[in-house]
Protein backbone atom coordinates (compact mmCIF):
# COMPACT_ATOMS: atom_id res chain seq x y z
CA UNK A 1 0.00 0.00 0.00
CA UNK A 2 1.16 3.69 -0.78
CA UNK A 3 1.67 5.51 1.98
CA UNK A 4 2.22 9.48 1.15
CA UNK A 5 4.00 10.20 4.43
CA UNK A 6 6.61 7.27 3.31
CA UNK A 7 6.78 9.07 -0.03
CA UNK A 8 7.27 12.32 0.90
CA UNK A 9 10.01 10.73 3.61
CA UNK A 10 11.92 9.23 0.44
CA UNK A 11 11.45 11.97 -2.14
CA UNK A 12 13.33 14.04 0.87
CA UNK A 13 16.27 11.30 1.37
CA UNK A 14 16.87 9.18 -1.39
CA UNK A 15 19.27 11.64 -3.07
CA UNK A 16 21.35 11.60 0.33
CA UNK A 17 20.64 7.85 1.14
CA UNK A 18 20.74 4.65 -0.42
CA UNK A 19 17.74 2.65 -1.12
CA UNK A 20 19.19 -0.05 1.07
CA UNK A 21 19.59 2.10 4.13
CA UNK A 22 16.23 3.77 3.85
CA UNK A 23 14.59 0.27 3.63
CA UNK A 24 16.50 -0.55 7.04
CA UNK A 25 15.53 3.08 8.89
CA UNK A 26 12.22 2.69 8.07
CA UNK A 27 11.75 -1.03 8.44
CA UNK A 28 13.27 -0.67 11.84
CA UNK A 29 10.38 2.15 12.54
CA UNK A 30 7.22 -0.31 11.54
CA UNK A 31 6.79 0.59 8.10
CA UNK A 32 5.88 -3.15 6.18
CA UNK A 33 8.39 -3.94 3.04
CA UNK A 34 5.46 -4.09 0.70
CA UNK A 35 4.50 -0.49 2.14
CA UNK A 36 8.04 0.53 1.54
CA UNK A 37 7.97 -0.92 -1.90
CA UNK A 38 4.84 0.55 -2.76
CA UNK A 39 5.51 4.16 -1.89
CA UNK A 40 9.26 3.84 -3.30
CA UNK A 41 7.82 3.05 -6.68
CA UNK A 42 5.57 6.44 -6.29
CA UNK A 43 8.61 8.48 -5.22
CA UNK A 44 10.53 7.47 -8.00
CA UNK A 45 7.88 8.22 -10.26
CA UNK A 46 6.19 5.01 -11.06
CA UNK A 47 2.70 6.07 -9.27
CA UNK A 48 0.00 3.38 -8.49
CA UNK A 49 -3.72 4.04 -9.30
CA UNK A 50 -5.38 6.68 -7.10
CA UNK A 51 -7.54 4.55 -5.72
CA UNK A 52 -4.67 2.95 -3.49
CA UNK A 53 -4.01 6.32 -2.06
CA UNK A 54 -7.17 6.81 -1.04
CA UNK A 55 -7.47 3.75 0.91
CA UNK A 56 -3.97 5.13 2.20
CA UNK A 57 -5.51 8.18 3.66
CA UNK A 58 -8.70 6.56 5.17
CA UNK A 59 -6.51 3.89 7.03
CA UNK A 60 -7.34 3.05 10.41
CA UNK A 61 -6.57 5.55 13.36
CA UNK A 62 -3.33 2.76 14.41
CA UNK A 63 -2.10 2.73 11.07
CA UNK A 64 -2.23 6.98 11.02
CA UNK A 65 -0.24 6.84 13.83
CA UNK A 66 2.62 4.27 12.66
CA UNK A 67 2.32 6.76 9.22
CA UNK A 68 2.89 9.53 11.80
CA UNK A 69 5.79 8.16 13.07
CA UNK A 70 7.57 6.98 10.14
CA UNK A 71 7.27 11.18 8.90
CA UNK A 72 8.61 11.91 12.30
CA UNK A 73 12.24 10.18 10.83
CA UNK A 74 13.12 12.85 8.35
CA UNK A 75 14.21 15.02 11.28
CA UNK A 76 16.51 12.40 12.40
CA UNK A 77 18.11 11.55 9.11
CA UNK A 78 19.41 15.11 9.06
CA UNK A 79 21.15 14.50 12.20
CA UNK A 80 22.65 11.94 11.01
CA UNK A 81 24.07 13.94 7.77
CA UNK A 82 26.21 16.17 10.32
CA UNK A 83 27.46 12.77 12.54
CA UNK A 84 28.23 10.49 9.24
CA UNK A 85 29.92 12.97 6.93
CA UNK A 86 33.00 10.63 6.72
CA UNK A 87 30.85 6.76 7.34
CA UNK A 88 29.55 4.91 4.44
CA UNK A 89 25.40 5.81 3.85
CA UNK A 90 24.91 1.90 4.02
CA UNK A 91 24.25 0.45 7.37
CA UNK A 92 25.26 -2.90 7.90
CA UNK A 93 23.93 -5.54 10.80
CA UNK A 94 26.43 -6.70 13.58
CA UNK A 95 27.49 -10.13 14.05
CA UNK A 96 26.24 -10.03 17.88
CA UNK A 97 23.17 -8.71 17.47
CA UNK A 98 24.45 -5.16 18.44
CA UNK A 99 22.22 -2.01 16.86
CA UNK A 100 24.86 -0.14 15.08
CA UNK A 101 25.11 1.87 11.64
CA UNK A 102 27.41 1.04 9.03
CA UNK A 103 31.18 1.99 9.57
CA UNK A 104 33.43 4.25 6.97
CA UNK A 105 36.87 4.32 6.58
CA UNK A 106 37.67 5.36 10.13
CA UNK A 107 35.66 2.46 11.75
CA UNK A 108 33.40 4.82 13.57
CA UNK A 109 29.46 5.17 12.94
CA UNK A 110 26.36 6.45 14.63
CA UNK A 111 23.75 5.26 16.82
CA UNK A 112 19.97 6.56 16.29
CA UNK A 113 18.25 6.36 20.02
CA UNK A 114 14.44 5.78 19.99
CA UNK A 115 13.48 9.19 20.97
CA UNK A 116 15.73 10.80 17.59
CA UNK A 117 18.94 11.26 19.59
CA UNK A 118 21.97 10.30 17.72
CA UNK A 119 25.42 9.66 19.15
CA UNK A 120 28.90 8.85 17.11
CA UNK A 121 30.49 5.78 18.72
CA UNK A 122 33.98 5.12 17.99
CA UNK A 123 35.92 2.30 15.57
CA UNK A 124 35.04 -1.32 16.71
CA UNK A 125 32.12 0.08 19.50
CA UNK A 126 28.57 -0.86 19.17
CA UNK A 127 25.06 -0.34 21.03
CA UNK A 128 22.97 -2.91 22.79
CA UNK A 129 19.32 -0.93 23.72
CA UNK A 130 16.40 -1.88 25.83
CA UNK A 131 13.51 -0.68 27.15
CA UNK A 132 12.71 -0.18 30.64
CA UNK A 133 8.36 0.03 30.01
CA UNK A 134 5.86 -1.27 27.83
CA UNK A 135 5.43 2.42 25.78
CA UNK A 136 9.03 2.58 24.59
CA UNK A 137 9.67 6.19 26.55
CA UNK A 138 13.00 4.97 28.85
CA UNK A 139 15.54 3.42 26.49
CA UNK A 140 18.94 2.22 28.16
CA UNK A 141 21.46 1.72 25.89
CA UNK A 142 25.00 -0.12 26.71
CA UNK A 143 27.87 1.08 24.13
CA UNK A 144 30.71 -1.23 24.50
CA UNK A 145 33.54 -2.79 22.23
CA UNK A 146 32.36 -5.29 19.49
CA UNK A 147 31.70 -8.60 21.35
CA UNK A 148 31.30 -7.98 24.50
CA UNK A 149 29.27 -10.21 26.66
CA UNK A 150 26.10 -8.13 27.70
CA UNK A 151 26.05 -10.15 31.27
CA UNK A 152 29.06 -7.42 31.77
CA UNK A 153 26.11 -4.99 32.41
CA UNK A 154 25.18 -6.10 35.54
CA UNK A 155 28.54 -5.04 37.13
CA UNK A 156 29.21 -1.62 36.82
CA UNK A 157 32.14 -1.26 38.65
CA UNK A 158 34.17 -3.25 35.43
CA UNK A 159 32.81 -0.43 32.89
CA UNK A 160 35.88 1.42 33.16
CA UNK A 161 38.00 -1.66 32.63
CA UNK A 162 35.48 -2.72 29.59
CA UNK A 163 35.18 0.50 28.20
CA UNK A 164 31.15 0.44 28.72
CA UNK A 165 29.02 3.52 28.50
CA UNK A 166 25.67 3.25 29.28
CA UNK A 167 22.63 5.94 28.86
CA UNK A 168 19.71 6.03 30.02
CA UNK A 169 17.42 8.16 28.03
CA UNK A 170 13.87 9.32 29.53
CA UNK A 171 11.41 11.93 29.47
CA UNK A 172 12.55 14.83 31.67
CA UNK A 173 10.42 16.67 34.28
CA UNK A 174 13.16 19.13 34.46
CA UNK A 175 12.79 22.75 32.51
CA UNK A 176 15.87 23.31 30.08
CA UNK A 177 17.15 26.27 32.38
CA UNK A 178 19.15 27.36 34.96
CA UNK A 179 16.05 26.96 37.48
CA UNK A 180 16.32 23.05 36.13
CA UNK A 181 19.87 22.42 36.17
CA UNK A 182 19.26 23.55 40.08
CA UNK A 183 16.68 21.45 40.40
CA UNK A 184 18.54 18.10 38.63
CA UNK A 185 21.70 18.77 40.93
CA UNK A 186 19.83 18.66 44.19
CA UNK A 187 18.27 15.62 43.08
CA UNK A 188 21.90 13.97 42.07
CA UNK A 189 23.17 14.96 45.79
CA UNK A 190 20.00 13.21 47.05
CA UNK A 191 20.90 10.38 44.95
CA UNK A 192 24.22 9.87 45.39
CA UNK A 193 24.11 10.73 49.37
CA UNK A 194 26.64 8.54 51.42
CA UNK A 195 29.46 8.49 48.31
CA UNK A 196 32.47 10.88 47.66
CA UNK A 197 31.63 12.50 44.62
CA UNK A 198 32.47 16.25 43.29
CA UNK A 199 29.81 17.91 40.66
CA UNK A 200 30.84 20.57 37.54
CA UNK A 201 28.68 21.95 35.34
CA UNK A 202 28.75 20.34 31.94
CA UNK A 203 27.15 21.69 28.79
CA UNK A 204 27.41 20.10 24.99
CA UNK A 205 25.79 22.83 22.40
CA UNK A 206 22.11 23.65 23.76
CA UNK A 207 22.27 20.99 26.35
CA UNK A 208 22.97 21.80 29.85
CA UNK A 209 23.56 20.01 32.85
CA UNK A 210 25.84 18.55 35.67
CA UNK A 211 28.90 16.33 35.21
CA UNK A 212 29.61 14.05 38.57
CA UNK A 213 33.25 12.47 39.38
CA UNK A 214 32.25 9.61 42.17
CA UNK A 215 35.18 9.17 44.18
CA UNK A 216 34.14 5.92 46.51
CA UNK A 217 32.84 3.53 46.72
CA UNK A 218 34.60 2.89 42.81
CA UNK A 219 34.97 5.71 41.10
CA UNK A 220 32.77 6.44 37.77
CA UNK A 221 31.82 9.50 35.93
CA UNK A 222 28.30 10.39 35.72
CA UNK A 223 26.58 12.71 33.21
CA UNK A 224 23.18 14.55 33.43
CA UNK A 225 21.97 16.64 30.76
CA UNK A 226 18.64 17.94 30.02
CA UNK A 227 17.21 18.22 26.61
CA UNK A 228 13.92 20.36 25.90
CA UNK A 229 11.75 16.59 26.39
CA UNK A 230 14.43 14.25 27.51
CA UNK A 231 16.81 13.59 30.31
CA UNK A 232 20.26 12.05 29.30
CA UNK A 233 22.33 10.10 32.14
CA UNK A 234 25.83 8.97 30.89
CA UNK A 235 27.81 6.83 32.93
CA UNK A 236 31.13 5.15 32.47
CA UNK A 237 34.00 3.54 34.25
CA UNK A 238 36.23 6.75 33.51
CA UNK A 239 36.04 9.80 31.67
CA UNK A 240 38.27 8.60 29.03
CA UNK A 241 38.77 9.03 25.40
CA UNK A 242 35.87 6.80 24.57
CA UNK A 243 33.87 8.47 27.08
CA UNK A 244 34.18 12.25 25.02
CA UNK A 245 34.11 10.63 21.89
CA UNK A 246 30.25 9.20 22.70
CA UNK A 247 29.01 12.01 25.48
CA UNK A 248 30.19 14.87 23.33
CA UNK A 249 29.16 14.12 20.03
CA UNK A 250 25.51 13.98 21.79
CA UNK A 251 22.21 15.46 19.10
CA UNK A 252 18.88 15.70 19.08
CA UNK A 253 16.79 17.15 16.84
CA UNK A 254 14.01 18.22 18.98
CA UNK A 255 16.34 20.20 20.96
CA UNK A 256 18.30 22.20 18.31
CA UNK A 257 15.16 23.53 16.21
Amino acid sequence: MVRPEVVDYLRTHLGAFSEHDLRRQLLEEGVAEVDFDDSLAVARGNPKPAATLTKAKSAPPDRRKAMMLAAALGSVVLLILGLTMLMAPAKTASPDGAASAAAGSTGESAFIGHAGWVVRLPANYVAMSQFNDAAKTDEVVHFCPRGTDPTNFIDEEMFGQLGIVRVEVAPSDFPQNPTGVAQLSRRIASKLSGDKFTTEPFSIGTFTGVKVHVLSPFPRVEAYLLGRNQLYFFYAGQEDEVWRAIVLSLRDSQSEN
